[in-house]
Parts: C-alpha cells; structure tokens; sequence
C-alpha cells in the first residue's frame, strides 16, 4: 500500500511545481498557446486563480498521503482523500473542456497538470476502493442529500442568471462588470453540476435494489445532465462572452443576420437551462411511475419548446422596446 502513497505524494509535488511555475511565469514567459489560457477570463475560478486552487489542492493531497505513511489514517479522512482526488479530477476535466472548446488551443503544462489529477485520482481509488464502496453503501442518505443540494442550488443559480440576464438587457446592453458577475453565476453552475453528477454516480453504483435505475425517469435525468453540460460549454463558454456585443437596435449598422442569431441563441439558451434545471427538480423529488420514459421525455421537450417560445418572445418585446427608444432619441435630436 506504501507505493500508492509515494505515487500520490510524488504527483502532488510535481503539482506543487507546476502551479507555481506557471504563476511566476503567466504574465511575461509563458508561450503564446499556454499564456491565452492561463490569463485569459477562464484563469480564474469564483474569482480565484487555477493555479493557486492547484496549489491547494496539490498541497492537501500531498500532506494527507503524506500522513498516511506514518500512521494508519481514520476512514474519515481517506474518504476525503478520495472525495478530494475525485473533485481535482472533475475540476481538470472542466480546464480541458474550456480548451477543446472554447479556447481551441493545448496548453502542455495544462495537459500535464490533468494527466497528474487523472493519476492520483487512479491511485487513490485503487488503494482505497472497499472504504469508498462501504461509505458509499453506508452512507446514501448523506448522498441523497448531497445530491438534491446540488440540484437545488443549480436550479437556483440558473434561475438568477436567467434573471439577472434580462435586468442586465434593460439598457439593451450588458457591460464587463455585468459580464463578470453572469460568469460567476455560470461557475457556481459548473459546481452545482459536478456535486450533482458525483453524488448521482454514487447513487447509481450503490443501486442494490435498483431504486434509481429502474426509474421510469432515470434515462431521461440522463439526457437532461448531458443538456445541462452542453449547455454550460456553449452559453457560458461560447455564446457569453459575446454578450458584450449585443445589441438591440441601438447599432443599426451592426443589425445584422449574425448579431440577430446571437441575440435569440442566448434568449433561447437561458431558457434551455433554466427549463432542465427546474425539469431535474421535478423528476428527483416527484415519483413518476404512472408515466413511461418516452412521455417522461417527450413532457421534457414540450417544455423546453415552450420555453425556448417565451424566451422568444422576451427577446422580441426588447427589441422592439429598443427601437421605439432609439426612435425616439433621433425625433428629439
């Protein structure tokens, strides 16, 4: 068991080094492809920087292990050895998705940082697996509640978004400090998200009477986590930080077919998550029995029609609000 202790130790202290390296350096020696992610609008998370989130995390990792050689540790405390590898590896996989998909470039010290995550997070659970499994057997209705947390605080974090995006558009426009905090609210998602997912999987694997994967609404929860995540990569990632263009009339020789399709992509986005949101909340505390899967979804569906429709028509009273205003400061000059 000695050498999973020392594998850990060794790839936190290679973390260590390499979250330091990269904050001494990120704002003058770093390469061009690492330096436009490790200082751009994603080098932060909550409003901290991921290299010093790295640093933490690399440290305590390191320490607990670290312990572990000269005492025999209590179950407490592996598990959250292993709670904390499984978050660092959720956490890296977040930093490799913002690359493949919005920033479209590799950062070698970002790879090698996952590659570091992927192989503790192996060691711990290979070490450590029966007292994961007996927590986790032993331990479902602290995962139940850990999961309908984050449920509960996705739905609610979506929701202010959605509605702090429409009182951010009142003056047809969003500025960079209105920007920052609809990016602290997509982060706190990102959260939301990972609790939600871990906890599920948990429950999922310790499904010995099949209370969960026999559920008529299980298949569609699926679908709807797999929404939510494409969701948070293209509205928060790829369509948000082109909201500082937006415009609603104001720019009549910005009016065009491309600034239209951004405008109504986002209205309609907001909608997306705030409808699966609300449809995961639904179908995680209701029993839904008396309805097949295929209804379960195509309800599902209907709904996120209707609210890609009201988002729709949202984005149209704006519109239209914003060039009667610019009508009207053009007839007073």
């Amino acid at each position: 068991m000695i050498w999973i202790h020392i594998g850990i130790i060794l790839s936190a202290i290679v973390g260590v080094w390499l979250s330091r390296h990269i904050a001494s350096k990120k704002h003058h020696q770093l390469d061009e492809k690492t330096s436009s992610i490790m200082t751009g609008k994603f080098s932060r998370f909550l409003g901290v920087p991921v290299e010093n989130i790295g640093m933490v995390y690399y440290v305590l990792i390191g320490l607990l292990f670290l312990a572990g050689i000269f005492r025999e540790l209590p179950h407490v405390v592996l598990l959250i050895g292993l709670l904390l590898s499984g978050i660092g590896f959720v956490f890296s996989l977040y930093l490799t998705t913002i690359q493949l998909f919005v920033v479209k470039k590799w950062c070698l010290l970002c790879l090698i940082s996952t590659g570091l995550n992927l192989l503790i997070v192996i060691l711990a659970f290979r070490g450590y697996e029966s007292y994961f499994a007996e927590f986790a057997y032993t331990s479902r209705d602290l995962l139940k509640w850990l999961y309908m947390v984050g449920v509960l605080v996705g739905t609610a974090i979506t929701t202010l978004h959605a509605r702090t995006f429409i009182r951010f558009l009142r003056d047809f426009e969003i500025s960079r400090k209105e920007e920052k905090r609809l990016e602290m609210f997509s982060q706190t998602a990102w959260v939301a998200i990972g609790l939600t997912f871990l906890t599920g999987l948990g429950l999922v694997i310790t499904d010995r009477w099949r209370e969960f994967t026999d559920s008529n609404a299980f298949i569609v929860m699926i679908i709807i986590m797999a929404v939510l995540f494409i969701y948070e990569v293209v509205m928060n990632m790829i369509v948000g930080p082109k909201l500082l263009g937006i415009h609603f009339g104001d720019h009549p020789e910005l009016d065009d077919h491309e600034h239209s399709f951004q405008r109504k992509l986002a209205f309609g986005l907001v909608a997306v998550g705030v409808v699966s949101w609300y449809s995961l909340l639904l179908l995680s505390v209701f029993d839904w029995f008396s309805f097949s899967s295929g209804a379960l979804f195509v309800g599902y569906i209907v709904l996120i029609i209707v609210g890609v429709f009201i988002a729709s028509l949202v984005e149209s009273v704006i519109y239209n609000k914003s060039l009667h205003s610019q009508s009207e400061e053009n007839t007073t000059e």
